[in-house]
């Protein structure tokens, strides 16, 4: 996978996605198999249980501030909970560009030969961006079984990978705001077709088409580099005029 790039790339990470989710299945000691990992504990506000009743000896999240218990209040706390997590990896990452390692992943995306002139490993540079991105994603992955309470290999299908990947796409690769504005409109674009359900992977389909028609780099197509050089601001190298003797 490490000597693959663009497309092909993505395309076999796809491929490896698969053959992990079928091994979960199969491996039915550790993972549950098709019955996946139940009773997940439900998130609490700093131990706080959201519950009606609070625990022998224990106060609840509405004893403490003197409400009235409702569901909603666990639904508003994990809504804060990922929006702080993800201004941080949008943080993380923008800080990450800056750094050695953000401008090696660059000049890999953008020449890769170039980049192996440059003394630069692009083995290691890849081992690098896929650990760093699978970091973020469990962390993603912790969030969503805490959300659910329940996980099962149904949740990691092939048509979830699909839509991660056309959000990286779509917004724009190099670009993280094209991405957060492209998984707005793919999440929120079937939610909308909910109302003609029977047609609704249709319509998912044909904007996707009309999307990459219009714009095929992306809804933001430009990659700006993390660090420019003022070409005006360098001086020229002093050069020794010979001595003339009379």
């Amino acid at each position: 996978m490490l000597r693959l790039k663009g497309d092909y790339l993505a395309i076999v990470t796809l491929g490896f996605g698969e053959i992990i989710r079928i091994i979960i299945i199969n491996w039915a000691d550790v993972t549950g198999g098709p019955n996946g990992v139940s009773s997940i504990p439900r998130p609490s506000f700093f131990g706080l249980p959201f519950t009606a009743r609070a625990p022998e000896g224990g106060t609840t999240f509405a004893q403490l501030f003197g409400i009235p218990f409702s569901p909603l209040h666990r639904i508003a706390w994990l809504y804060y909970v990922i929006l702080a997590l993800a201004l941080v990896t949008f943080a993380f990452t923008a800080r990450l560009r800056r750094l050695p390692i953000g401008r090696a992943w660059e000049a890999l995306r953008e020449d890769e030969i170039a980049c192996q002139a440059l003394g630069l490993n692009p083995t290691v540079i890849k081992l690098t961006a896929f650990s760093l991105g699978a970091m973020l994603g469990g962390f993603a992955g912790c969030f969503f079984a805490a959300r659910q309470g329940f996980i099962s290999p149904d949740s990691f299908t092939f048509s979830e990978s699909a839509v991660i990947l056309a959000v990286v796409v779509l917004g724009g690769m190099g670009n993280q705001l094209g991405v957060v504005i492209a998984a707005a409109v793919l999440v929120g674009l079937p939610e909308l077709g909910r109302s003609f359900a029977e047609y609704r992977m249709l319509v998912f389909g044909l904007a996707m088409v009309l999307i990459m028609v219009w714009r095929p780099g992306g809804l933001i197509a430009g990659r700006s580099p993390s660090i420019r050089v003022d070409l005006g601001k360098l001086k020229a190298p002093k050069t020794l005029a010979p001595k003339v003797s009379g």
